[in-house]
């Protein structure tokens, strides 16, 4: 479906879903936090953002869910999404709490292995021929609270570069370089 604003809306399947949530889960392991559960009311709460055209966050964040979004064609795949948020680890610092520096987004990572997390829901569509993602959460994370944050983010067990390796139990869904 496209409308006026450019967008193509491009449902998020169940074959969408589980890449959403598998790659979530993946990353969330590595940090000892308990995987996400999908749930339909999300998805459909973030497909209905897409199909509205909004590229900003949504009323969810406002009230008490989590929300991340990636849009542009450096994201070709949900994979690709996820691993860049996931890659805001490098500014997060793990003793404080806090970004590393005042310019640097963390919250898309915080979000991602939030422990205090426990359901996802995943749209996906397409807005001026970009890509375009958005994942809903149950929960969102407590940023004003560094306690908090400590309580809900372990550390690394291991570095990406072996944690994504053939020994990992996810490595077959990251061994292709055109969905990373």
């Amino acid at each position: 479906m496209s409308n006026e604003l450019n967008i193509h809306v491009i449902d998020c399947d169940d074959v969408c879903q589980s890449e959403c949530v598998r790659t979530h889960n993946a990353y969330r392991l590595n940090y000892g936090v308990p995987p996400l559960l999908f749930n339909r009311q999300l998805a459909k709460q973030a497909q209905t953002q897409i199909d509205k055209g909004i590229l900003a966050h949504s009323d969810w964040v406002k009230t008490k869910g989590g929300e991340n979004i990636a849009w542009g064609s450096i994201f070709p795949t949900f994979i690709s999404a996820i691993k860049s948020w996931h890659d805001e680890k490098s500014h997060f610092d793990f003793e404080t709490g806090k970004s590393k520096g005042e310019n640097h987004v963390i919250r898309n990572f915080i979000q991602l292995v939030w422990k205090g997390a426990s359901k996802i829901g995943c749209a996906r569509g397409t807005l001026y021929g970009k890509p375009w993602y958005i994942v809903h959460y149950d929960k969102a994370p407590n940023m004003d609270d560094p306690d908090a944050v400590q309580e809900n983010i372990g550390k690394p067990k291991e570095e990406d570069v072996n944690w994504f390796r053939d020994s990992s139990p996810f490595a077959k869904d990251f061994e292709n370089p055109t969905t990373v």
